[in-house]
């Protein structure tokens, strides 16, 4: 029997989420449910769907929204199947994604999670140059020891494995912790959201990697915008993630954890010494700085 995958689309605009749930339908793989989550003010999201009739579409309407956690979480609890796909309302899927995926991640005993390479796209579906964080992770297909590349990820601060829309893992490797899927050992990770959430399956086994490109992540000007404290919480989670990390098992090499945990250090007091930055940016660090030894602040 076929394992069952669930694509979870959590969404809340409507101006690609057409494009979004006809990616979805469009699997090869042929046991998938697709279960949307509806945080839109409007009824625009209901009405794509009911005018894309499916029976493999399960839809759920929040009023109020969940917002960005809580509709991610809410997903994950609705799910039935052994691996979870999500995709993000503005982003697409290749045909074989899920096929692809899944036969990379039954290659190697241990593995919990699989990737590929995605493509960047604009608004109108136009392929965009890559950026440092879409190249390859290695030359070609192959499996990765988890915490390997875990140590790698914390080390280059840059999420290279992938947006959420990328990425497809056992369900059983993931565990809701304090109501939210991105909580880890105490923190609610925001900015760094799915890179925390790759840690905490990597700290349990490994990672395939795809080097065709499976899925594409769109960039436009309706993205959500950061505010002033939004974008302090950036760089806190580099520091974060580093100490949740070391936790879990990664940077066991000494050499390695004092590399990461001085680039968090240094990341902490450029942003923290910037005189041009916003008032509540400030405030932000100045509140979370005193966790940080203060030979990095000096």
């Amino acid at each position: 029997m076929q394992p069952l995958v669930s694509i979870l689309i959590p969404a809340h605009s409507p101006q690609f989420f057409a494009q979004a749930l006809g990616s979805a339908l469009a699997q090869t793989w042929p046991d998938v449910e697709i279960v949307v989550g509806d945080d839109c003010p409007g009824e625009e999201i209901r009405a794509i769907v009911e005018s894309m009739p499916d029976p493999r579409v399960r839809y759920e309407r929040h009023v109020p929204a969940l917002g960005f956690g809580g509709n991610f979480t809410r997903l994950f609890e609705l799910a039935r199947g052994e691996y979870i796909k999500y995709l993000n309302d503005d982003d697409l899927l290749a045909p074989a994604c899920v096929q692809n995926l899944l036969v990379g991640l039954h290659k190697h005993p241990g593995t919990v999670l699989a990737s590929s390479r995605r493509l960047l796209i604009d608004a109108e579906g136009r392929r965009l140059p890559d950026e440092d964080a879409t190249q390859p992770i290695v030359g070609a297909s192959q499996t990765i020891e988890g915490k390997a590349l875990g140590n790698y990820l914390i080390l280059s601060s840059t999420n290279r494995l992938g947006e959420p829309s990328t990425v497809l893992f056992r369900k059983d490797a993931l565990r809701v912790e304090e109501g939210t899927i991105f909580h880890w050992n105490g923190n609610e990770y925001l900015c760094l959201a799915d890179m925390s959430l790759w840690l905490r399956l990597l700290s349990a086994g490994h990672a395939w990697w795809d080097e065709q490109p499976l899925s594409a992540y769109r960039q436009h000007g309706g993205q959500l915008q950061r505010s002033a404290r939004g974008a302090a919480r950036c760089v806190i989670e580099r520091w974060l993630i580093v100490e949740d990390g070391a936790r879990a098992g990664f940077l066991a090499d000494p050499a390695e954890r004092e590399t990461a945990t001085r680039n968090a250090g240094a990341n902490f007091r450029f942003w923290s010494q910037r005189e041009d930055s916003p008032p509540e940016f400030k405030a932000a660090l100045a509140e979370f700085a005193p966790r940080i030894p203060a030979g990095f602040l000096a």
